[in-house]
């Protein structure tokens, strides 16, 4: 015969559970809404064409751009007829990295969750996702998408304040680039031979600093 102090303590956490997977549920439908139709719009004329952000490139979490402003990085923007936007990044090669890669994905926006909603505060806030984006390491231009390669986008971006975060997972050797959160500035474009030249002169004398000159 159960106690009846343990079926009261059962039903509880029953109870609890049960609510538990209603608000998650609810959470996930939430978050695959697309966003407000303002936002969207105001997403697309953020994120459009060729933008230079500052980003880190790891490999098994090693980062291997090693100057704590990481590398500029020239990725490009580009909004599609049904609605996703395509993130490219091409021949990309810094640091110690061993090989050059060439990245696009079909990216999707959509809503933040309930916990993300802590974490990003404010309004304007949207994410973007993208997997099985395809990834080439030979200088060719690499397709939308490649289904089954693992590839991925995680992003989020401030339409109010153009803030942006977003974390590349190309599949291949546990290389990740993650561009750090940031304000966007459009006019890095116009400086971007100038301030990578910087960079690797600073990334030089990082290595002669570090005995690896």
């Amino acid at each position: 015969m159960k106690h009846p102090a343990s079926t009261k303590i059962l039903s509880i956490f029953i109870l609890v559970a049960l609510c538990c997977f209603t608000s998650c549920s609810s959470d996930d439908e939430i978050t695959q809404e697309a966003p407000a139709d303002e936002y969207v719009s105001k997403a697309k004329t953020i994120l459009d064409g060729n933008i230079v952000l500052s980003t880190k490139a790891t490999m098994s979490g090693v980062d291997k751009t090693h100057l704590a402003d990481g590398c500029p990085t020239k990725f490009n923007f580009k909004w599609n007829e049904d609605g996703t936007m395509t993130l490219s990044l091409v021949d990309f090669t810094v640091g110690s990295m061993p090989f050059a890669v060439t990245f696009k994905c079909k990216t999707k926006f959509m809503n933040l969750n309930s916990w993300e909603k802590d974490e990003y505060k404010g309004s304007g806030w949207i994410k973007f996702q993208g997997k099985d984006g395809n990834v080439t390491t030979v200088g060719e231009e690499a397709a939308d998408n490649q289904e089954g390669s693992g590839a991925s986008v995680d992003g989020y971006l401030n339409v109010l304040t153009n803030q942006i975060e977003f974390i590349v997972n190309y599949n291949l050797m546990n290389v990740r680039t993650e561009t750090f959160l940031q304000t966007i500035d459009k006019n890095r474009i116009n400086n971007f031979d100038a301030e990578f030249a910087k960079y690797e002169k600073d990334l030089e004398q990082w290595k002669k600093d570090h005995g690896q000159g």
